[in-house]
């Protein structure tokens, strides 16, 4: 059975498992959650080769009322940071992954007030180009009280309100399949907080309950632009 057979076949937990052997260890503080395959939306594996440099991606990890984001920094690579949040202590930063070590993620939920993106509307973005709010290109930026983040720094604050970094998300990339998948992310106490605050929205969407399930073996992952019917561009 060629590898591709296997795979379809085994495809899930076990196939999964193999995917961490020989991945870094996760980086200090960060929790191991059970590990997700990205992939599209007609549920092909995501490639490494496949995320844009314009936009972010927004997959659900861990729980399916987590948004987060992945990045493609071009030509900038991610480097470990040691970062500390209010509520789940401090932690390092994974470093990117990836050929070149420019791929990374993060919890797109705004450390300041929990702006995220929804269905309708996002004020929370990945900026590839410099934009007013950002003054430089590569930001990560919140339009509702203009926090500023630098994802290849560990998501850190910049600028703005917002009292640190947003969240890490570890990722794996897998070289001979270029696929990716998260393994793990710092917040467990911080999305308490945030589906307490936003506990009717998420029942909405999720159904009671629904919004703190674990994705499961695989999470899509779509460009922001589909995910959110408008955008913020400041």
């Amino acid at each position: 059975m060629d590898r591709r057979a296997f795979v379809k076949v085994c495809a899930g937990t076990a196939i999964a498992a193999a995917w961490w052997r020989g991945q870094p260890a996760l980086a200090a503080s960060i929790a191991d959650h059970p590990p997700a395959r990205l992939v599209n939306a007609d549920g092909s594996p995501l490639k490494a080769a496949d995320v844009p440099t314009t936009e972010a991606l927004v997959f659900a990890y861990p729980y399916r009322g987590v948004p987060c984001f992945l990045i493609n920094l071009g030509a900038r690579a991610a480097h470990p940071a040691t970062l500390a949040s209010p509520e789940d202590g401090d932690y390092t930063s994974p470093a990117g992954v990836g050929p070149h070590a420019n791929l990374v993620a993060c919890v797109a939920i705004c450390t300041h007030q929990l702006s995220y993106p929804t269905p309708d509307y996002s004020a929370i973005r990945y900026a590839d180009s410099a934009s007013p709010l950002a003054g430089a290109p590569g930001r990560i930026v919140c339009c509702t009280h203009g926090s500023v983040y630098d994802p290849a720094a560990g998501a850190a604050r910049v600028s703005g309100p917002a009292p640190n970094a947003l969240l890490p998300v570890q990722l794996a990339w897998d070289a001979e399949s270029d696929g990716l998948a998260a393994t793990g992310c710092v917040g467990d106490k911080f999305f308490a907080r945030f589906f307490d605050a936003y506990k009717s929205d998420l029942i909405d969407r999720f159904g009671p309950g629904g919004y703190h399930q674990p994705v499961g073996e695989t999470t899509v992952a779509i460009p922001l632009s589909r995910h959110s019917a408008a955008v913020s561009t400041c």
